[in-house]
C-alpha cells in the first residue's frame, strides 16, 4: 500500500504543496519542469487519460487544456477536495484510492500518468496496477526520482543530517519528512525492466527538474535557483537532474 505516513504528510499539505507549483524555488522548479516533461512526452488528447497520485490537480487541469478527459485519483482526502475544487466539471471523476489497487477496470483508459507518487508505493504492484487499468497498445508516463542527482544526494546525505544534528543541540525539533519507499535508489535500466516486468514495454526516457544550487543556498536564492534550473532543461548533465520521466506502452 502507499505509505500512511506519506498519505498524511501530503494531505496535512495540501494547500501548500498546491502553492509550491507557483514559487520560484528550487521545489517549485522541479514540480513544473516534471509536468512539462510529462505532458510533452504523453502529447495531446483526445482521449481518457487518468492522473494516478493527482495531488491538488495542477497536472489534471493541464491534460484538460491539452484536449484530455481527465480522471484523477489520490489516497489522500484532502488532494481529492482540492482537485475538485480546481477542475468542478470533472469533479465526479476524481476519486479517493491507492496506486496499489486502483478502483477502476481493466482496460479503462487510454493514458495513465503517475508523477511524484512511485518513490511512495510498492513498485512492482503499482505498476502492475496502472498497466491493468490502461487499454494495450497505449501509453503510461511516470516519474520516479534520479538516483545521480547531486542535489537530492547531498541534500539527504549530507544537508539534512547536519541540520538534525544542529537542531537537536540546539533543542529544537526538526519537521519530520517522509522517506520514500526506495529512497530514488533505482536506476533507469533497472527502472525499465520493472516496466517491463509489468507489461510496459520502455520506450523511452527523460532527465528533468536540474538544479545546480545546493541546500543551504537554494533556499538562501530561491529565485536564482529556479532561473539557473529553468536554464539547464535540456542541456545539462544527468548528475544536475533531480527527476526521471518514462514512457512505457502496454503490450497486447
Amino acid at each position: 500500500m502507499s505509505r500512511p505516513e506519506a498519505v498524511q504528510f501530503f494531505g496535512e499539505r495540501a494547500a501548500w504543496y498546491d502553492r509550491g507549483y507557483d514559487q520560484r524555488s528550487s521545489d517549485g522548479h522541479v514540480v513544473r519542469a516534471r509536468m512539462e516533461t510529462t505532458l510533452r512526452l504523453l502529447g495531446p488528447g483526445p482521449g481518457t487519460v487518468l492522473d494516478v497520485g493527482m495531488g491538488p490537480g495542477r497536472l489534471c487541469a493541464a491534460l484538460a487544456e491539452s484536449g484530455w478527459t481527465v480522471s484523477g485519483v489520490d489516497a489522500a482526502e484532502e488532494m481529492v477536495a482540492a482537485a475538485q475544487e480546481r477542475i468542478p466539471e470533472a469533479a465526479d471523476r476524481f476519486v479517493r484510492g491507492e496506486i496499489e489497487s486502483l478502483p477502476f477496470p481493466d482496460g479503462s483508459f487510454d493514458a495513465i500518468t503517475a508523477t511524484g507518487i512511485l518513490e511512495y508505493a510498492d513498485i512492482p504492484r503499482a505498476l502492475s496496477e496502472i498497466a491493468r487499468v490502461l487499454q494495450p497498445g497505449r501509453r503510461a508516463v511516470v516519474s520516479y526520482p534520479s538516483p545521480y542527482a547531486l542535489y537530492g544526494n547531498w541534500k539527504t546525505r549530507v544537508y539534512y543530517p547536519a541540520v538534525r544534528v544542529a537542531k537537536r543541540l540546539l533543542g529544537r525539533p526538526h519537521p519530520w519528512l517522509p522517506r520514500g519507499a526506495g529512497g530514488g535508489s533505482i536506476r533507469p535500466r533497472a527502472f525499465q525492466e520493472r516496466l517491463r516486468a509489468a507489461r510496459l514495454e520502455p520506450e523511452a526516457f527523460e532527465h528533468c527538474g536540474h538544479l545546480l544550487l545546493l541546500s543551504p543556498l537554494d533556499v538562501a536564492l530561491p529565485r536564482l535557483a529556479s532561473r539557473i534550473g529553468r536554464g539547464l532543461e535540456g542541456r545539462a548533465p544527468d548528475v544536475l537532474a533531480t527527476q526521471v520521466v518514462y514512457v512505457g506502452r502496454k503490450s497486447s
